[in-house]
């Protein structure tokens, strides 16, 4: 019998990867028909299979996610682990028989709650394809058997000494600044979709996770990535872009990711905090004042979403006040950040002549807004949304 791999906490970090390759036969399906009872004749039976879509037998998707078994429990992080959940998806078929390379990867790990996220992937070596993305959450069994006292929420956030933010679009240029700032005072779960930055990684207490708030699924790995801490809030920074363009002009389906982001999206983060806050919760996102205050005809889709992420957030509050969580949106106007980045230094000076206060917004005005609703004093704020234009009506 093989040897797991054997690492410990000081062992693991992010990013840190390991894989193995498996041929796949007929034979295995078959065994894997056995052993879990899923005769399904398209994975098994050659002639049913040929006079399907497929045209060949594929592989159980159970069997892929018993591939990320393997990795997690012989590989990375080995021996030790003690899987919490797996998170599945198979974006193409795997037909057998086949070869495949299993890819594992650090995704998360807070070494405090000793907690992680492991990456699978099951890449079908011939055409290269990706058959399988699986997020498994795990802890470590060895610190688990030497535990002796299980603390409550309250105890937990004491003694890690700042309470949790969850901080979603922390990639982004805005993102990353509020991240820095608040770092001295939270413990935050930096959410990122694709880019991360060192500086980010490198931010003491900040840990990263990759995260597509538009996938299915990504509450279940979340809470593995925090591994049951107690929430004390999250700051909504995430927006999927910002269109050009009026509404007769725009695409439809870019119209509808701007609105469900706005809605859904929130909703779903929402949901997800209402069940995982302790006591006094705070949720505050960043909206633009380009939307419900300024709209904006030619980045309509844009204002539009945000729009409804700031109705959405209204109407959220009444429901959230009965569980002792507030909400509320901050209202920047133009700032030299974000989409307005590659701005002329003539655009920032008109801009500028709009506002009364003589400069425009910058993150320090958005931090100093964010201290305050993400502070205990502001307990009886809820529903609001706060511009910061410089006295601009």
């Amino acid at each position: 019998m093989d040897k797991a791999r054997v690492l410990d906490a000081a062992d693991l970090k992010i990013r840190l990867q390991a894989s193995f390759e498996r041929q796949i036969g007929v034979d295995d399906l078959a065994a894997f028909a056995a052993l879990s009872g899923d005769y399904n004749p398209l994975h098994i039976d050659p002639q049913y299979a040929q006079a399907t879509k497929y045209e060949s037998v594929i592989v159980h998707g159970a069997f892929q996610v018993a591939l990320a078994s393997a990795m997690a429990g012989m590989y990375l992080p080995g021996r030790n682990v003690v899987v919490g959940s797996y998170n599945s998806r198979f974006p193409a078929p795997l037909f057998a028989p086949t070869t495949v390379r299993v890819q594992g990867e650090i995704m998360d790990w807070l070494a405090s709650a000793n907690t992680g996220v492991l990456r699978v992937t099951v890449v079908e070596l011939k055409h290269s394809t990706l058959t399988a993305d699986i997020l498994v959450s795990f802890s470590l069994l060895e610190q688990t058997l030497n535990s002796r006292v299980v603390e409550n929420p309250t105890e937990r956030i004491e003694r890690l000494g700042r309470p949790l933010l969850v901080v979603t679009g922390a990639g982004g240029d805005l993102g990353m600044v509020l991240v820095s700032a608040l770092a001295d005072s939270y413990r935050i779960k930096a959410l990122c979709h694709t880019h991360v930055s060192p500086a980010l990684s490198s931010l003491a207490g900040v840990g990263i996770f990759e995260c597509d708030l538009e996938a299915v699924g990504w509450e279940a790995a979340l809470d593995g990535a925090i591994a049951g801490e107690p929430v004390y809030g999250v700051l909504h920074c995430a927006w999927p872009g910002a269109p050009k363009g009026s509404l007769l002009e725009a695409d439809i389906a870019t119209v509808a990711r701007q609105v469900e982001f706005g809605s859904l999206a929130t909703i779903r983060l929402v949901r997800w905090l209402a069940q995982r806050a302790h006591r006094e919760a705070r949720f505050v996102a960043i909206s633009t004042s380009a939307a419900s205050l300024r709209p904006q005809a030619n980045m309509a889709a844009y204002s539009l979403g945000k729009a409804t992420l700031e109705h959405t957030i209204r109407l959220l509050a009444p429901e959230l006040a009965r569980k002792g969580i507030t909400i509320n949106a901050i209202l920047p106007s133009f700032m030299a950040l974000g989409m307005n980045k590659t701005a002329t230094s003539r655009a920032a000076l008109a801009e500028t002549a709009k506002v009364p206060a003589g400069r425009l917004c910058t993150p320090t005005d958005i931090v100093a807004a964010l201290r305050y609703l993400l502070s205990k004093e502001a307990a009886f704020v809820s529903g609001q949304l706060f511009p910061l234009t410089g006295g601009q009506l």
